[in-house]
Parts: C-alpha cells; sequence; structure tokens
C-alpha cells in the first residue's frame, strides 16, 4: 500500500507532497501580475508607437532614401519589434493560460519566456543602436530595460527550477 505524498515505482505522475505550498498564492502572485502587466504594456506600445509608426506618412519618412530621417536600418528595427511585441502579448496569454490549468509544462514555458524575452530586448537594443538619430536620442532606457530584465531572469528562472511549489503546482 503506498501513502500519500509518495511516488510509486515507475509511475510517471507525480504526486503533491502533503503539508507543502501549493497553488498559485505565495511568489506565483507576482508572476501573474507581472504577466498581466507586461500584456497591457505591450498592448498600449503597439497602439501608442507600433501602429502609428506603419502610417504611411511616419513609415515613408523613416524608410524611403530621399527622406532625410531614413537610415537603412528603420525598416528592419521597426518589423522586429512590431513582430516581437504581438508575439509576447501572445505568449503572455498562452503563459496565463498554462498557468490557471496548472500545467506541468508552465514552469518550462516560464523559463523560456523570460530566456527569449531578454534575448529579444538585447537584439532589439542593437537594431536601435545601429540608427544615427537614435544614438543621439537614447536616454539609457534601454540599458535599463535590459537590466531589470536580467534581474527579473535572476529572480524567476531559479523560483521555477527550485520552489515546492511550483513543483508541487504544475503535475499535471
Amino acid at each position: 500500500m503506498c501513502k500519500m505524498g509518495t511516488l510509486i515505482p515507475g509511475d510517471k505522475r507525480m504526486e503533491i507532497i502533503p503539508n507543502k505550498p501549493s497553488g498559485l498564492g505565495g511568489w506565483m502572485i507576482l508572476v501573474q501580475i507581472g504577466l498581466y502587466l507586461s500584456i497591457f504594456r505591450l498592448i498600449a506600445l503597439i497602439f501608442n508607437y507600433v501602429i502609428p509608426s506603419f502610417k504611411p506618412e511616419i513609415w515613408d519618412a523613416l524608410t524611403l532614401p530621399d527622406s532625410p530621417a531614413y537610415d537603412s536600418m528603420w525598416k528592419p528595427s521597426l518589423i522586429f519589434e512590431s513582430v516581437a511585441n504581438v508575439v509576447f502579448v501572445l505568449f503572455s496569454i498562452f503563459l496565463l493560460v498554462l498557468l490557471y490549468q496548472k500545467k506541468s509544462t508552465f514552469p518550462r514555458w516560464a523559463i523560456f519566456y523570460y530566456v527569449t524575452n531578454l534575448l529579444v530586448l538585447i537584439v532589439d537594443y542593437v537594431l536601435m543602436a545601429n540608427i544615427e538619430v537614435l544614438q543621439t536620442l537614447d536616454e539609457g532606457n534601454s540599458t535599463q530595460d535590459i537590466g531589470r530584465l536580467v534581474v527579473s531572469c535572476a529572480i524567476w528562472i531559479p523560483y521555477f527550477i527550485r520552489s515546492k511549489r511550483v513543483h508541487n503546482t504544475f503535475i499535471h
């Protein structure tokens, strides 16, 4: 006979260890808040900056070679940033679905989300740093954003790997 909280040899299901934290409370509340804030922030960014940059007058001013604001990096940078923002809105929604369904794949996807977000932010920074007019306007916000994301990765990736709450919650 098997006691609750122990694993049956050969059984691939993981069981919750009794008297240990589980569920979406504790630090998982911050993960949820962060995902919702990311969705709202990215949607605001898309509507306030991305969509307007594709209006013909702005797009042409930035991407036509005879324009004074032209730089060959504007087109790839704007397209990359637009696609990345839309993908991360969808990715955040996908993570929330996995989170609330308590899927065992959530921690791996969340780690992938944080790492990919950091890599995309670095690529975006490099693209934007190669636009001459932006070099004079950069106020260090991009490097601060990268620094914040590095700190987030340093906190949340180990949390998803080592947390008993995460282990006990995402078992299905």
